[in-house]
C-alpha cells in the first residue's frame, strides 16, 4: 500500500519543511492543499520550484486536494457559473499537470457543492456532470484522474455515500472520472464501511484516511483493519492520503507542528501495521 500525507495536515508550516518532513516520516508521497499550498494563480517558477523540492526529497505529488478557493459553485445551472467552474478546475487540472501529479480531488462541502432547497436537483446533477465532463476530456489529454469525493450528510446535501458518486460518474462515463472516498466520510454515512469498498472499490482512484475524530489513523476508533482487507480483495492501487486536517469547527490543524509530526508519525506507523 502506498501512503501519502496531505500537506495540510502540517498547518501552514514552510512547505518545504513539510514535504521533507512527509519523506522523514516514512511517506511515499505528499497529496498538495491546492488553496491553502499551491492554487491556480501560482506561477509557473513556483509550481517548478515545489515539485523539485519533492523530487529532492524522494518522494512524488499523489494528488491535488482541498483545491476550491470559494470563488466557485460546482453545482449550478447557470450557464456563466458553469463556464467559470469548468474553466477553474481546468486551470486546477495544468497546475496537476505540472506537478507530474495523476490526480485531482473533485471534494468540498458547503454552497461549493450543494443544493439550496427548492432548486431542481435533476437539472442540478446534469448540469455539473456536464462540466466534470468537460474538465474530464481536457484532464484526459493531460493524463489526469478526476476522482469525484462522496463527502458526508453534514458537509454537503450532495454525493454523500460512495454508491451516490458512483452513479454520478457513471453518469458522466469518463474513464478518468473517477471516485475518491474517505475512511472519515464512511464512518458517518456506510452501514458497512467494508462491504462498501467490496462493491465500489473498484472505481476509487486515491482513498483518504482518517480516523472517527477525523484525527490520525489510531487515534479513533474506526475499522481500519476490514477496511484493509476490502482493498487488498479489490486489488485497490491507489494512494492512500492522510487527510487529518478539519479536527474541529474552530480548529483546522493540530497546535503545533511538533504535534503534527507526532500524531502523523504515529499514524503512519499504525497504517502501515495494518494495511501492510
Amino acid at each position: 500500500m502506498k501512503f501519502s500525507a496531505c500537506t495540510a495536515a502540517f498547518g501552514m508550516a514552510d512547505l518545504k519543511k513539510i514535504i521533507d518532513t512527509s519523506a522523514k516520516l516514512g511517506y511515499d508521497a505528499v497529496e498538495l492543499t491546492a488553496a491553502l499550498h499551491l492554487p491556480v494563480e501560482s506561477t509557473p517558477e513556483r509550481r517548478k520550484e515545489i515539485l523539485g523540492w519533492i523530487h529532492d526529497a524522494g518522494i512524488v505529488c499523489s494528488a491535488l486536494h482541498y483545491i476550491f478557493d470559494g470563488t466557485i459553485r460546482l453545482l449550478s445551472t447557470d450557464s456563466e457559473m458553469m463556464n467559470q467552474s469548468a474553466a477553474y478546475l481546468k486551470q486546477v487540472v495544468d497546475v496537476a499537470y505540472d506537478m507530474e501529479c495523476p490526480t485531482v480531488i473533485v471534494g468540498s462541502g458547503g454552497k461549493t457543492r450543494s443544493f439550496e432547497p427548492d432548486w431542481d436537483r435533476e437539472a442540478g446533477v446534469k448540469c455539473m456532470a456536464e462540466v466534470i465532463r468537460r474538465v474530464g476530456l481536457y484532464a484526459q489529454e493531460k493524463g489526469v484522474i478526476l476522482a469525484v469525493e462522496a463527502i458526508n450528510r453534514y458537509e454537503t446535501n450532495f454525493l454523500n455515500t460512495l454508491e451516490e458518486a458512483v452513479n454520478f460518474v457513471n453518469m458522466v462515463n469518463l474513464p478518468n472520472v473517477r471516485t475518491m472516498a474517505d475512511t472519515y466520510h464512511l464512518n458517518i454515512e456506510e452501514v458497512n464501511p467494508a462491504e462498501t469498498i467490496r462493491k465500489y472499490g473498484h472505481t476509487l482512484a486515491n482513498l483518504h484516511l482518517a480516523d472517527s475524530n477525523r484525527q490520525a489513523p489510531g487515534d479513533g476508533h474506526f475499522d481500519f483493519a476490514s477496511v484493509a482487507e476490502a482493498l487488498r480483495e479489490v486489488d485497490f492501487k491507489g494512494y492512500c492520503s492522510f487527510e487529518v486536517f478539519g479536527l474541529y469547527p474552530w480548529k483546522l490543524w493540530y497546535d503545533t507542528f511538533e504535534e503534527s509530526v507526532e500524531h502523523m508519525g504515529n499514524g503512519i506507523k499504525y497504517a502501515r501495521s495494518i494495511f501492510g
